[in-house]
This record gives structure tokens, C-alpha cells and sequence, in this order.
């Protein structure tokens, strides 16, 4: 099994890839996202960056996810009320933070921050899920 995941918190999961991003790896995450939406639910994504350095997948492993994101989109924004990213490297953070909102809306279609401490995640995804709700009410 190559991704952690933790639904204790539901509906705010934490999920880390581990190191590697390989074909294993998307395969395995590809089967969770499609779990989560055939729930047809909405969630938080929490997703625990492990890697103290940012090593770049095969061009062919990342275009399978990135296909996938595109068939999925509107699927992925109708339940996901947003992805934090977790990242604990301070180097990392500060060179991803700028660009996670705008980026996780591109592929996804729902809302992404970057966060140095998890608990600060669950608060911002707390705080999306809360907005969906009430959105969905309306």
C-alpha cells in the first residue's frame, strides 16, 4: 500500500502519498478519489507532504493523474470542499504557498491552501466545509 490515509476525522481525511509519486502510487490514489466521489458526499483533503525534497514523478505518471483530474473535475469540486496541503518544510512551503489556491482550483476545481502545521488545515477545511453547507442550503 503505498498511501496512508486517515478518516477518523470524517469528513476530513488525511491522506500522505509517502515518497514516491510512481505508477503504484497515482493508481492506488486514483481508486481513493474515485471511493470518495461515488460516496457522493462532501469532504476535506488533507494531504500530508512528507518528502523533505521535491523529487518530480515520470512525465507518464503524472499525465495519467493529471488526465484523470481533467475527466473528473466537476465531480471533484461538487465534493471536495477543499485540499490543504500540509507541507512541514519551511522552504517548501514558502516556495508553494503562493501558488496552492490557484493551482488546486486549475486541476481540481475546489479550493487548496498550504499550511506549515496540520491542525491549521483542519481549521481552514472546517471553515470550507462549513461555506459548502451553507451554500447547499441555499
Amino acid at each position: 500500500m503505498a498511501i496512508t490515509k486517515d478518516e477518523s476525522n470524517w469528513p476530513i481525511i488525511s491522506l500522505s502519498l509517502g515518497e514516491n509519486f510512481d505508477q503504484e502510487t497515482v493508481e492506488e490514489y486514483i481508486a481513493y478519489w474515485e471511493e470518495l466521489l461515488y460516496r457522493q458526499s462532501p469532504f476535506g483533503l488533507i494531504m500530508l507532504h512528507s518528502s523533505e525534497k521535491n523529487v518530480r514523478p515520470e512525465r507518464a505518471v503524472t499525465q495519467l493523474y493529471m488526465n484523470w483530474c481533467k475527466r473528473n473535475k466537476h465531480e471533484i469540486a461538487q465534493y471536495c470542499s477543499g485540499i490543504a496541503v500540509v507541507m512541514q518544510n519551511a522552504k517548501l512551503l514558502a516556495l508553494y504557498k503562493p501558488v496552492t489556491a490557484v493551482s488546486t482550483k486549475r486541476t481540481y476545481g475546489c479550493p487548496g491552501g498550504a499550511f506549515a502545521k496540520e491542525v491549521e488545515a483542519v481549521k481552514w477545511l472546517e471553515e470550507q466545509l462549513a461555506q459548502a453547507s451553507s451554500v447547499a442550503k441555499i
